[in-house]
């Protein structure tokens, strides 16, 4: 074999392709044609005198006996990431990029309302906010971090703690005046809702309204948040929100609001090899502090502010 002739990129396309579970989606992220993806992966295939991956019905999968190779790929590629870091820090002119993937709610009603305050922190840096319902494969780069509301414990990921937020109920002045406004949490068996659809949802830590009432009678589904909110608004039913989707929101009011205070916990995760870098640790910080200085808020103490 001539060491020599084995290239960088050529790996970086085998460490895509093992990523994304195949061809297709390894194309798509680097943005190469298909038989340019093929051709390369024959190449290294032929340099290194092994087969690499075995084609399935369910894709591609890393032979035994590449899985080393896999590991080294794993080192190169992080040491590629940390000199990429290190040049664009000592330039102090490169824009870097940093994905966040999360729930459609926080990323729409929270994380993007507090990106003014980034600059902060590194007028350099650019963050790309990805609305997720389902869990996020890190390992495949489709995202630099991951929020969501239940710690994930994979291999591989740190993950942390880094806030909580209160749910409350909340109606409109029509639904009020079409159905009443529930008095106690036993009235609740009497009221409609809008909730999530059911075999739609992938995260049990969503499923929030069963902690408020066993069997609810929901005219409305919806897998969006959003889209659940606006019906409330419209009178359709009674929602429970997080704190951050119902922050300014004319037209709606907390229902039992002292009986009635579910809690659920943020978790920020990034994969292990990444943590140390620049840009990543940069982010970590500008999520501690939004979500530090909006405890109160995040928890129904507090209004939302438009300085933090």
């Amino acid at each position: 074999m001539n060491r020599d002739a084995v290239k960088w990129d050529d790996l970086r396309v085998f460490l895509e392709v093992v990523r994304q579970g195949s061809v297709h989606g390894a194309s798509k992220r680097l943005k190469l044609d298909h038989s340019t993806v093929c051709r390369r992966i024959g190449k290294l295939e032929s340099l290194l005198s092994m087969k690499l991956l075995d084609r399935t019905q369910r894709g591609v999968v890393l032979r035994e006996e590449a899985r080393e190779l896999l590991r080294h790929v794993e080192k190169m590629e992080l040491h590629a990431n940390s000199l990429e870091d290190t040049v664009t820090r000592e330039s102090g002119k490169a824009i870097q990029t940093v994905r966040i993937a999360t729930m459609e709610g926080i990323a729409s009603r929270y994380i993007a309302r507090r990106l003014p305050a980034l600059p902060r922190f590194d007028p350099n840096l650019k963050i790309e906010l990805v609305s997720n319902p389902q869990m996020v494969d890190l390992s495949r780069k489709e995202a630099d971090i991951f929020l969501s509301f239940f710690n994930p414990r994979l291999p591989g990921l740190a993950s942390h703690l880094i806030a909580e937020f209160s749910l409350f109920l909340h109606c409109s002045k029509l639904y009020a005046a079409t159905h009443g406004i529930p008095r106690t949490r036993k009235d609740l068996a009497n009221h409609v809702f809008v909730g999530y659809i059911e075999d739609l949802l992938t995260i049990d830590a969503v499923r929030w309204l069963d902690d408020v009432i066993t069997a609810p009678k929901i005219v409305f589904h919806s897998n969006s948040v959003i889209a659940q909110c606006s019906a409330a608004v419209g009178g359709v039913g009674i929602v429970l929100l997080p704190t951050f989707v119902a922050a300014g929101i004319e037209g709606l009011t907390r229902v039992l609001p002292d009986e009635v205070n579910i809690k659920r916990e943020v978790w920020v995760s990034v994969r292990i090899e990444q943590r140390d870098l620049r840009r990543i640790r940069t982010v970590m910080q500008f999520l501690t502090h939004i979500f530090k200085q909006d405890r109160k808020f995040l928890m129904g103490e507090a209004e939302f502010t438009d300085e933090v």
